[in-house]
């Protein structure tokens, strides 16, 4: 009788621990899943090592989709003579594009980079002198060409880009590390879907021109390579029939901006420049330069990197477009389960539209345990059946399951400012397993509603 009513309670218990596990389980799951599809093949145990095996290094960031079809039209190398013409097209045809721009045209010609701006139209680095020796022999002298262009953009056009094409593309051309840097720098790389094929050779004509973008595949969204360099005239012809063609296959048109999913060529390792892997001194110090820069960019006139709003309806015509201002710093009201934590301004970043707190107040307030070591720069949460594990020495995020499921992130969004470890807000709730139910801003704050698992732990 014994041994039945205590087979009868083991059976119990375990019926109780399956059911709680499919309870949380489902939660938990689905953000995993989301979170682990950004990274490409299985995480190398640090950056350093899965660069120099050629691998480029994952983010955990997410893009808006367009509800409509969208082409992104762009064009590299000016501002040059035909530039006015290709602006009058597009203010014409009532769309707006992305103009990738080379340094020493920006500060030959920066009343034109004035009008690109305040026609409605993005601006993006494309390099001082678009030479490719200068530019891929090694990375110093790449970056030396994107800062002498950012400042060159800045003083023309009143705000810095965080936009960025590679002269001549990024295949064969960038390796793990140069992805690594920029990215670490602040800047998004674009670079095609289609292309144009208008610099193939000298003089390429218009009908040519055409027969390239109508023979490439269509897909949801599509950036498409032109040039209004010098010796494009015939690109000027070929546009309004380009712009036909897209609409009449239902298509909208936008600028690009960093929240748009850039098009990237894979990293190639039979690289034609033949450059020697940085040292692991060399490459931390590098890696430091650009995270340093990044946080100066931000500090300086955070929020102008979008000069301009998005979708057609902003387009041409419209007036002078300022460049957009950094948004206003407002107080976060946190509701987790009926608890209510007011976090100060300051605390209540927001930046590349997504909401950054503080790591240790979030969790603390879903009911999650939060360790940190100073000397490792390493933080610990543990919430649940769930562990994650943040090292800012080589900017990753290690999350571990109830299961035994491990997964590692590379450059996850976090920054340490001021001894405090800031982490996005949405992300983090959800791989925490919880939800986001509601978002309320106005002009005296912002508020918002999180659904957390306390209640299934306590």
């Amino acid at each position: 009788m014994l041994k039945t009513k205590l087979s009868h309670f083991r059976f119990t218990r375990i019926a109780l621990i399956l059911l709680l596990i499919f309870i949380v389980f489902p939660s938990i799951q689905p953000a995993y899943r989301a979170y682990a599809a950004e990274a490409d093949g299985d995480p190398a145990e640090s950056i350093y090592e899965a660069l120099i095996s050629g691998q480029k290094v994952a983010s955990d960031r997410s893009y808006a989709v367009p509800d409509k079809p969208t082409v992104y039209l762009t064009f590299d190398d000016g501002p040059s003579k035909y530039t006015p013409e290709v602006l009058d097209i597009l203010r014409k045809e009532g769309i707006p594009a992305t103009f990738f721009v080379v340094g020493e045209h920006v500060e030959e010609n920066p009343k034109m980079v004035k009008r690109i701006v305040s026609e409605g139209h993005a601006l993006g680095n494309h390099s001082y002198d678009h030479t490719y020796k200068k530019l891929y022999s090694d990375y110093k002298g790449f970056w030396s060409q994107v800062e002498q262009t950012d400042r060159a953009i800045e003083k023309a056009a009143g705000f810095r880009t965080g936009l960025m094409r590679a002269p001549g593309g990024t295949a064969e051309n960038f390796d793990a590390f140069y992805f690594y840097y920029m990215k670490e720098a602040g800047y998004t790389l674009y670079d095609w879907d289609i292309d144009s094929e208008d610099s193939k050779r000298t003089g390429v004509p218009a009908a040519e021109i055409i027969r390239s973008i109508r023979k490439a595949p269509l897909k949801h969204e599509l950036t498409v390579l032109f040039h209004d360099g010098t010796g494009h005239k015939e690109t000027v012809k070929a546009l309004p029939e380009v712009i036909r063609y897209f609409r009449d296959k239902g298509y909208a048109f936008s600028r690009l901006d960093d929240q748009v999913k850039p098009a990237q060529f894979p990293v190639r390792k039979a690289g034609r420049w033949h450059r020697g892997a940085p040292g692991e001194a060399e490459f931390a110090r590098t890696a430091a330069a650009m995270r340093d820069w990044a946080a100066a960019a931000a500090a300086t006139v955070s929020g102008a990197r979008a000069p301009v709003p998005s979708g057609e309806e902003a387009a041409v015509g419209a007036g002078s477009v300022r460049p957009r201002q950094a948004a206003p710093q407002l107080p976060l009201t946190l509701i987790v389960d009926g608890r209510r934590t007011v976090l100060p301004p300051e605390q209540a970043l927001f930046r590349e539209e997504r909401l950054e707190v503080p790591l240790r107040v979030l969790a603390q307030q879903m009911g999650a345990k939060v360790s940190w070591d100073q000397a490792a720069l390493t933080a610990r949460v543990d919430y649940g059946f769930t562990r994650m594990d943040y090292n800012l020495r080589d900017y990753t995020l290690s999350v571990r399951l109830w299961a035994g499921v491990t997964a590692v992130y590379h450059l996850p969004n976090m920054r340490l400012l001021d001894g405090s470890l800031y982490v996005p807000l949405r992300k983090t709730v959800e791989l925490l397993g919880g939800d986001i139910l509601d978002y309320h801003a106005d002009d005296l704050g912002r508020e918002v509603t999180i659904s957390g698992r306390s209640a299934l732990f306590s």
